[in-house]
């Protein structure tokens, strides 16, 4: 290759490597439809997900509310087959928001807390506008041992505050400080010093005027691993007192910074450790409709999930399929629910469930979803429709059973 065409070809792959740049759209998701379908779909269940507004100006608050239930068909595959540890939280673009109280059931939850297969949890995450834009936001359960899954997802617009964001906070003793800033000076003070020495400490070996400990590698590395390279001309006694004097300066820097912090902040309180186990919450949908499920057909070119099931109702009033949730996603059937839905559930037949009576339905999901969800891959090990199904009576009371069925591909 000459000198000539070497030259265009750099100059072409600078000009694709500009135009990529420049061209590529950001992300905008979170990556959740890079988890295996069976993950997303077997393992939390999201329920009445509701963020109390789309739009908040920077300081002001609003809140995520909603139910989790952790599925009892959790895949014993995943590491945590038994989930005993959980955190709910939120997944954003970056500090973006934040979060300034978490209720589970009914209480603080500040931290991690205890789980337990088929339980419900019922969250509520107060949450602060803090940069500008528009983010979308997600509530998430992440698991022990199997990771993170995000629940229904919407896009928040965050205006800007004339007065400006402060992110206030009162001390152990007393005083008010805006954590935006607090103690900045000082970290980004200790940040520079060290890099400053660490620069020090790589020109000191690699700039070839005053060593050849890379300029010759061939020699480096054939000396032996605790051999310091005196005898080969590769350092020099000026060289251990160098290192010595790195040495000590780090260690007098870090001794003063000690003792400094000792004086400025006598009163520390460790960093908190909660976890317990919520209560359970009253209100929680109960359980008296069960479900068996039959066979799940998927049309690809209709984008069209079809689940058939036998349906059972345990309770003393009539029952309507009112919803089904899988993932992120949320069907509503609405001649139940009444009113504007974004998703639309099909069931048939419509009639209700009466009391102790068993009935084979049908429902029917055609939203053009499935595939750009990846929650039916055909190329994966486990091709399953699984999630909540709920059932109302008419006083609004909900039921909810699990399903999940083996996906027949009809092509």
């Amino acid at each position: 290759m000459t000198r000539k065409t070497l030259r265009r070809l750099c100059a072409l792959v600078f000009m694709a490597l500009t135009l990529g740049l420049l061209t590529t759209p950001p992300a905008l998701a979170h990556g959740e439809r890079s988890q295996e379908a069976f993950l997303r779909m077997q393992t939390i269940g999201w329920l009445d997900t509701n963020f109390s507004s789309t739009s908040v100006q920077q300081g002001q608050t609003f809140t995520i509310t909603g139910t989790a239930k952790l599925m009892d068909q959790w895949p014993n595959s995943l590491a945590a087959g038994d989930p005993k540890i959980g955190y709910i939280g939120v997944i954003a673009p970056g500090p973006v928001v934040i979060v300034k109280e978490r209720t589970v059931n009914g209480v603080s939850a500040p931290g991690r807390i205890e789980i337990s297969k088929g339980s419900y949890y019922q969250y509520s995450l107060t949450l602060v506008g803090r940069r500008v834009g528009r983010w979308h936001i997600h509530p998430s359960f992440a698991v022990k041992g199997a990771g993170t899954v995000l629940g229904p997802g919407q896009w928040i617009n965050v205006t800007e505050n004339p007065q400006g964001f402060r992110n206030e906070a009162t001390l152990y003793n007393g005083d008010r400080v805006n954590l935006e800033n607090y103690g900045l000076p000082l970290v980004w003070g200790w940040q520079v010093v060290t890099v400053l020495i660490g620069l020090a400490w790589m020109l000191w070996w690699t700039v070839p005027k005053f060593h050849r400990t890379v300029t010759n590698l061939a020699v480096t590395s054939q000396i032996p691993l605790n051999d310091d390279g005196v005898a080969v001309g590769l350092n020099s006694k000026r060289d251990h007192r160098v290192v010595n004097w790195f040495v000590l300066v780090t260690l007098a820097l870090m001794a003063a910074m000690w003792i400094y912090q000792a004086a400025a902040y006598p009163v520390k309180i460790p960093q908190q450790v909660v976890q317990f186990a919520p209560p359970t919450p009253t209100d929680a949908p109960a359980d008296t409709v069960s479900a068996r499920t039959g066979k799940a057909v998927f049309d690809p070119a209709a984008d069209k999930l079809t689940i058939q099931l036998q349906a059972t109702n345990n309770g003393e009033r009539a029952v309507q399929v009112s919803e089904f949730s899988t993932s992120t996603l949320d069907f509503k059937n609405q001649a139940v629910t009444g009113g504007q839905v974004d998703r639309t559930l099909d069931v048939q037949p419509a009639e209700p469930i009466a009391p102790g009576e068993t009935k084979q339905i049908t429902i029917s999901m055609v939203e053009g979803v499935f595939q750009s969800e990846k929650l039916i891959p055909v190329g994966e090990a486990q091709l399953t429709a699984a999630g909540i199904l709920v059932f109302q009576d008419d006083q609004g009371q909900k039921s909810t059973a699990e399903i999940n069925a083996p996906i027949q591909p009809n092509f």
